[in-house]
């Protein structure tokens, strides 16, 4: 699973990284990142006319809230959709289709299980990461419309197995125009992600950090520190 992780880019630089055309207002730097916390996704809807495609960064509620939920509170259980069946699952599958999203991130927290307890790692790289994402619009009782995401998961791959059985599906920067792309056929762009996934993963760093971490409470720069530094 993928149920904390840090994004402290500042939006001026995810528009230069990820090739903005238009970008919404983007939330402040989070080192702590819960679900049901407005996150910035890039996403590129289908024109509706014959003009290019747009690519934009905007802000989004993470935990997907499909069109016909009769509740917000469904997205509170979606900020996770596991890639081996989000292309048949109801919750999901619409979005595979034609609604996927990169959620950039600076890097996720994970917990590795020891004995009764449970210790925190920091995996990240040195530039910002793309989790593969959807995303949906959801009309609110009062008329307006929310923008809702999830981060889809798969089975962990080397050093990363060690620490927790899942990991996001991290998109190489090859592959982002491609699983962007709503012309492109959505199950296969799913595949191709995937496939991909575990050699994206080799390429990453990880140390354990405090245990802070674990409380929503806690934010600030301090959280990714190693720590056998402090």
């Amino acid at each position: 699973m993928c149920g904390r992780y840090v994004m402290a880019t500042p939006a001026s630089d995810l528009v230069a990284l990820f090739e903005i055309d238009e970008q919404g207002e983007i939330p402040a730097a989070n080192w702590n990142i819960p679900p049901t916390t407005t996150v910035p996704i890039v996403v590129e809807p289908s024109p509706r006319d014959d003009s290019p495609p747009i690519r934009r960064l905007e802000p989004a509620r993470w935990g997907l809230v499909p069109a016909w939920a009769d509740d917000i509170s469904v997205g509170t259980r979606a900020f996770n959709a596991r890639a081996e069946t989000a292309a048949s699952k109801p919750m999901f599958r619409d979005a595979v289709r034609e609604r996927r999203a990169l959620v950039p991130a600076d890097g996720w927290f994970e917990w590795q299980k020891r004995g009764e307890s449970k210790t925190p790692f920091y995996i990240h790289d040195d530039r910002p990461l793309s989790f593969a994402g959807l995303y949906a619009w959801w009309k609110q009782p009062d008329g307006t419309w929310l923008l809702s995401t999830t981060i889809l998961t798969t089975a962990a791959s080397g050093a990363l197995a060690d620490i927790h059985e899942r990991m996001p599906v991290v998109v190489s920067p090859e592959m982002r125009d491609a699983w962007l792309d709503p012309e492109e056929d959505g199950e296969a762009a799913l595949e191709a992600v995937v496939a991909e996934a575990g050699a994206v993963a080799e390429s990453l760093a990880m140390h354990e950090v405090d245990r802070r971490v674990g409380s929503v409470r806690e934010e600030g720069p301090s959280l990714i520190e190693p720590a056998a530094t402090r």
